[in-house]
Parts: C-alpha cells; sequence; structure tokens
C-alpha cells in the first residue's frame, strides 16, 4: 500500500507511521510527496485501500465484522497517526479503493462517526467526497446529500 504524507514530514515521523502499519499487518510504503494544503492543518495523509478491510486491520476482525466492531480500529488508526505527527490538527484522506469514495478523518470526528461511515452503502455513492455533518449526526455528499 502507498502512503502520501506532507513534504515536511520528519524521518521519525515516517518511522512512527511505518510503525503503525507494521502492527496491523499492512505492508505500505510512507512516501512525503504531497503539500501541505493549509497551515491549519499541520498533517495530511493519503491512504488508498478498502474501507472495511482497512478498518478490520486494526481490530483483529473479519471485514464483514458489523460496523460497530470495525468503527473503533479506524477511530484507533487516526489516533494512532495523530499521536504519530504529535497535532491533533490534521486529517487521513482517505480514498475507498473499490468505490473511489473519498472522505476527511479527523481525530475530532465522534466514535459514532466512524461506526456510520461504516455502514455507508459506498457503492451508491461512488467517487463521491462525503463529510460527517455534525449536526444531523451523519454523512453527507458535498452536494448535500445524505449517504444511504
Amino acid at each position: 500500500m502507498r502512503v502520501s504524507v506532507g513534504l515536511e514530514t520528519t524521518e521519525e515521523e515516517v518511522g512512527a507511521l511505518e510503525r503503525i502499519f507494521r502492527l496491523a499487518e499492512i505492508p505500505a510504503l510512507v512516501e512525503e510527496e504531497i503539500a501541505r494544503f493549509s497551515v491549519e492543518s499541520p498533517w495530511v495523509m493519503y491512504v488508498q485501500a478498502p474501507l472495511a478491510w482497512f478498518s478490520s486491520r486494526f481490530v483483529r476482525r473479519s471485514p464483514e465484522a458489523p460496523a460497530e466492531e470495525l468503527g473503533p480500529g479506524l477511530a484507533g488508526f487516526v489516533d494512532q497517526v495523530s499521536q504519530a505527527f504529535r497535532a491533533d490538527d490534521g486529517s487521513v484522506v482517505f480514498t475507498d479503493e473499490e468505490t473511489e469514495v473519498m472522505v476527511a478523518l479527523t481525530p475530532e470526528l465522534p466514535p459514532d462517526a466512524y461506526e456510520a461511515l461504516l455502514r455507508v452503502d459506498l457503492p451508491k455513492v461512488e467517487g463521491e467526497r462525503i463529510s460527517w455533518e455534525d449536526e444531523r449526526r451523519a454523512w453527507y455528499t458535498l452536494r448535500g446529500e445524505p449517504c444511504p
């Protein structure tokens, strides 16, 4: 798996990120290749993988496990990445490999957002960028449509 991070990422941070993937038994090459898109976001990481499979690696469950079992794995991954960068503000831009759905995952997302994401019928929003609407407690496309 190829993982992209910001050009300003230190060797120590790259090493910490590679350990996160190694502990989840995910072969990953972490490359510093992207420019920071916002000074308000001290770090960004781009990952592309099947969402349920990726989440399952961090909780040692089957990718077919229920969302309430897989959600903590995805949330834990984002928290570990945040710790590796030593900064709470940042995001993992995750693209589901099977549907090309793109979502920004941040340490500020509530636990139920991760579970709700794993319940989204991704093929029905194929190719869309989706985001969490905190007031509505649901995922929406950038066009304002609720995710099924």
